[in-house]
């Protein structure tokens, strides 16, 4: 009963427990989540599921994990995360490390939800983008109205009868305005406190 309730808890939980034998197999233990049938070469069904090869990303890890499993029990180490292709489907996933009763275990865990960091940086990313883009139209604004900013002030310069003075003051005024809400735009916004 409590080993068929910690079989199920243990898939709802997106988690596999993997063990490494000393012949640097690696047998699963547990039910394993419809992700981990698909994102990995599970070797036919037998008492014990032989993975085929199905580590190559996590080579290094493993190296690593090596020195956890022979520091013992009270020894581990956790994997940065990592993706793993399922069908098409881009599966994050994250492993630790860890020494039970003398067993070199490999917990693998799917990231889902807050774990998953990929579309939150996916966001950034696409911010930074506009953000350059902005900038670009930006400095592709700002150089005419400096520019026009500085024919305007030329043409102040001269000699012109009221009625052209009128409208070469309005265009100064005009184009001061523009150079300055160009800048506006480049200067960073001011900072709320919460």
């Amino acid at each position: 009963m409590i080993n068929d309730l910690l079989a199920r808890l243990l898939r709802a939980l997106d988690l596999v427990v993997v063990e490494r034998e000393p012949n640097h197999t690696f047998y699963v233990l547990t039910p394993e989540p419809a992700w981990f049938t698909r994102a990995f070469d599970v070797a036919p069904a037998g008492e014990q599921r032989a993975l085929a090869g199905a580590f190559p990303f996590l080579d290094d890890f493993i190296h690593q994990a090596a020195g956890a499993w022979a520091a013992g029990p009270h020894a581990s180490i956790v994997s940065g995360p990592f993706s793993v292709d399922a069908d098409g489907e881009d599966l994050l996933l994250r492993a630790t490390a860890l020494t039970i009763d003398g067993r070199a275990l490999l917990v693998i865990e799917r990231l889902t939800g807050a774990a998953d960091a990929r579309p939150m940086l996916q966001k950034a990313r696409e911010r930074m983008l506009e953000g350059e883009e902005t900038a670009r139209r930006i400095a592709a604004l700002s150089a005419p109205a400096t520019a026009l900013n500085e024919a305007v002030t030329a043409i102040q310069s001269a000699d012109h009868g009221p009625d052209v003075r009128a409208i070469v003051d309005a265009l100064h005024d005009a184009s001061a305005q523009l150079k300055d809400a160009i800048a506006t735009l480049t200067s960073p916004p001011p900072r709320t406190r919460r």
